[in-house]
C-alpha cells in the first residue's frame, strides 16, 4: 500500500521526491500481527524505485506520530 501511495504521489504531482506513511498509531486498531506502533514508510525519487521499510514505534498515539514524521524526514535527507 505505501509503495503505491508514494508512487502515486509522484505521478500526480510535479514533485521530484515523495514520502508516504501508513500504519497504526493507536490507541486502538492493533492486532497481534500488526500491533499499535507498526508503521510503513516509503520514499521515492522521480525516475527511481520506491523504497519501503516497516518500523515498530513505542509510545502513545502522539509519540508514534512524532517518531513517524521524524523517521520519514530523516529518510529524505
Amino acid at each position: 500500500t505505501v509503495v503505491e501511495m508514494v508512487s502515486g504521489a509522484l505521478v500526480h504531482s510535479g514533485g521530484t521526491i515523495a514520502v508516504a506513511v501508513t500504519g497504526i498509531a493507536g490507541p486502538g486498531g492493533g492486532t497481534p500481527d500488526k500491533p499499535v506502533g507498526t508503521v510503513w514508510i516509503a520514499g521515492e525519487r522521480r525516475g527511481g524505485y520506491p523504497h519501503a521499510e516497516v518500523f515498530q514505534f513505542d509510545g502513545d498515539r502522539d509519540a508514534v506520530r512524532r517518531a513517524t514524521v521524524a523517521t520519514a524526514l530523516q529518510g529524505l535527507i
